[in-house]
């Protein structure tokens, strides 16, 4: 009987040792299991990225090794040789620039899609030679591009350098946008900001930019630059704040385009004061302009409403020393013409004087 107790005894505490054991085996599988399970998951993610960024590399591949699909694309596209022949462009390119494709490829690019570069403008005739030697410098840019009917018009270009195995460069890529309507608001833009909107000679602003440019030049290179003034007035003492009519200023204006070079600067710098910036002028020369001008005023015989006779006066400066600057040219010729008014002023009858700024 006791033998028997023992026996059971045995059993059950082995019995009870084997459950204990896989319960702590359980739980430790249990554990690992999470552990794994979870690294699994993080294993997972990763790979999600690894294939986004594959995909993202394959269709980047795609875009430099094929650039010509799809064809149905509205960009401009057009492959060249570092002759700068055309080796290849997309329906859209063809059908913009006029042509069919047998046309444009295998023919030179200026004279098909660009215009025949001026020799002096080394910068358009050495543009494809510029892209593949700086290709980084030239990914963007801008040109002036010409249909086969001769029309002018603007295209933004995003180029590619392609390479061959060797890493030689073969071809460049090039994907492009018509901005012409762009180019003209620009320049439109810049015309309203820079002329006088009655007369269509420059502003003041305008005018001191481009007066401070010639003199620049003008110090750099020991040249004469003059600036002559002129302020319309009337014969007969009649009185100057009657005011002038758009007709007259107008006029008057277009004396002055007619008399002057087309290197001279005209510009408006008050309601009847005008300025002229003369490069290459000493003041002498920028006299007898002045002398000319008031002649071929009153050989117009301009007349007002009040039927007075429109005349003017002038004053005349000139550079003189490295110290001059526009600012102060135009002040000595301004005070010139104040003083030559007041003396004309003081004779009936006679308004027009030159006077030149010391």
């Amino acid at each position: 009987m006791f033998e028997t107790i023992n026996c059971f005894a045995v059993v059950q505490g082995f019995f009870f040792v084997t459950t204990l054991l896989f319960i702590v085996v359980s739980i430790a599988f249990l554990n690992r299991s999470k552990h794994l399970k979870r690294k699994l998951s993080d294993m997972l993610e990763v790979l999600n990225v690894k294939n986004k960024e594959l995909e993202e590399l394959r269709l980047s591949n795609q875009n430099i090794l094929s650039p010509f699909i799809p064809e149905t694309s509205k960009s401009i596209i057009v492959s060249l040789d570092q002759s700068g022949k055309i080796t290849d462009v997309n329906d859209y390119a063809a059908e913009v620039f006029g042509y069919t494709k047998d046309e444009m490829i295998g023919h030179d690019a200026f004279g098909t899609i660009f215009p025949c570069p001026d020799k002096r403008d080394s910068l358009q005739a050495n543009i494809i030679s510029r892209i593949f030697s700086n290709p980084k410098l030239y990914v963007e840019h801008e040109t002036e591009n010409m249909k086969k009917s001769g029309e002018r018009f603007w295209i933004s270009w995003t180029n590619r350098v392609m390479y061959d195995d060797d890493g030689s460069p073969t071809e460049v890529r090039s994907v492009g946008f018509d901005i012409t309507k762009r180019k003209r608001l620009e320049e439109e833009l810049r015309y309203l900001a820079s002329v006088d909107p009655l007369t269509g000679v420059l502003n003041r602003q305008a005018l001191l930019e481009a007066g401070a440019r010639e003199l620049k030049r003008a110090q750099r290179y020991k040249r004469n630059l003059s600036v002559l003034v002129m302020k319309l007035n009337y014969f007969h003492g009649a009185d100057d704040n009657m005011g002038f009519s758009d007709e007259i200023i107008q006029q008057t204006v277009a004396i002055c385009r007619k008399t002057t070079r087309d290197s001279d600067y005209i510009g408006r710098v008050g309601d009847v004061e005008f300025a002229i910036i003369l490069p290459e002028t000493p003041p002498e020369n920028a006299t007898v302009l002045a002398e000319r001008l008031k002649e071929r005023i009153q050989e117009k015989n301009l007349k007002d409403a009040n039927r007075f006779f429109v005349t003017a006066t002038f004053g005349v400066s000139g550079k003189s020393n490295a110290s001059d600057t526009i600012d102060s040219l135009l002040l000595k010729a301004l005070n010139a013409l104040q003083e030559a008014d007041k003396n004309s002023r003081q004779q009936w009858g006679v308004k027009t004087e030159t006077k030149k700024g010391s």
